[in-house]
This record gives C-alpha cells, structure tokens and sequence, in this order.
C-alpha cells in the first residue's frame, strides 16, 4: 500500500538531535586542532626569537675577533636569514589565521538534497517519497525497484538514501 510520506517519525524527530550533535563535535574537534596549530605556532615564534638573540649575540662576538671582509660576508648570510626567517612566520600567521576562519566558520544549512547527487540510473531519496511514487517517477513498476534494491525496506526510506532505477 502506498503512503505518500516517510514513516519514520521517531528517527524523524531525532535527526535535528544527531545533525546537532555531529555538528558540535566536528567543531569541537576543529577547535581543538586550532589551538594546537596555535600552541605550535607560539613555539616556532619563540624558537624564532631565540635564534635571532643567538645570531645578535654571535654577531656582537664576532664583530670583536673578525676582520672586515669576513663580517660582510656574515652579515649578508644573516640578512639572508633573517629574511627566510620572516617569510616563514608570515606563512605560518596566514595558516593560523586560515584553520581559525576553517574553525568558526558557519556550517552550511541543509536544502533536503543530498550531498552526493544521483548518479546514471539512481535516484536520491526525498522528503515525502515513497518506493510508489519513486517508481511513477522513473518510469518503472513497483516490482521493479524492489528488485533492483533488495535490502531496501520501503518502511524506512531515509532523506538522501541512493535506490537504483535502471
């Protein structure tokens, strides 16, 4: 007998809850990798700041017992480094500041399609639908469909379910 919409009503009720609570924990877990992209980035900040006090200090030491040419020589191999190190903590601050846009940004809101569309010969499960209808709509029998998904059960069809029609 044909029923015009989904009876399912107690998993019905409780996706609102399963959709919030998986939200919640993707968030979480974003969360949690944000901070530790943080606590290494704050790492990297003060291994960086602590290699720069030993360049100046190397420096100040060497500006005391070498001669000239060879401080030139020095001097640019740490501007040069001084320059890569920079570049590298530009790179990381827009990584940081691009998993914490990742992390807070808003989830898109679901229309009642499903994520993956149906493919050659499927057909994806909408609200409302049932085998009956899905069958008016492909073309084919009852009898049809219910062969070409013989694990289905047409009591409990879900939103976004894939079924075969060819």
């Amino acid at each position: 007998m044909e029923n015009d919409s989904i009876s399912s009503s107690s998993s019905e009720s409780k996706l609102p809850l399963i959709v919030g609570v998986l939200g919640f924990i993707l968030g979480a877990a974003g969360l949690v990798l944000g901070i530790k992209a943080k606590g290494a980035a704050q790492l990297a900040n003060d291994e960086a700041a602590a290699a720069k006090a030993s360049v100046a200090e190397l420096g100040a030491a060497l500006a005391s017992k070498a001669n000239a040419a060879d401080l030139q020589a020095l001097a640019g191999d740490l501007a040069a480094t001084k320059q890569q190190t920079e570049a590298n903590e530009k790179a990381l601050n827009e990584q940081i500041i691009a998993l914490q846009k990742v992390v807070t940004a808003p989830k898109a809101a679901s229309n009642g399609k499903s994520a993956t569309p149906a493919g050659p010969g499927e057909y994806v499960v909408a609200k409302g639908d049932t085998l009956g209808s899905i069958a008016k709509k492909s073309g084919i029998s009852l009898k049809a469909i219910q062969d070409l998904n013989p694990g289905v059960n047409p009591n409990r069809l879900q939103i976004g379910q894939k079924l075969k029609v060819k």
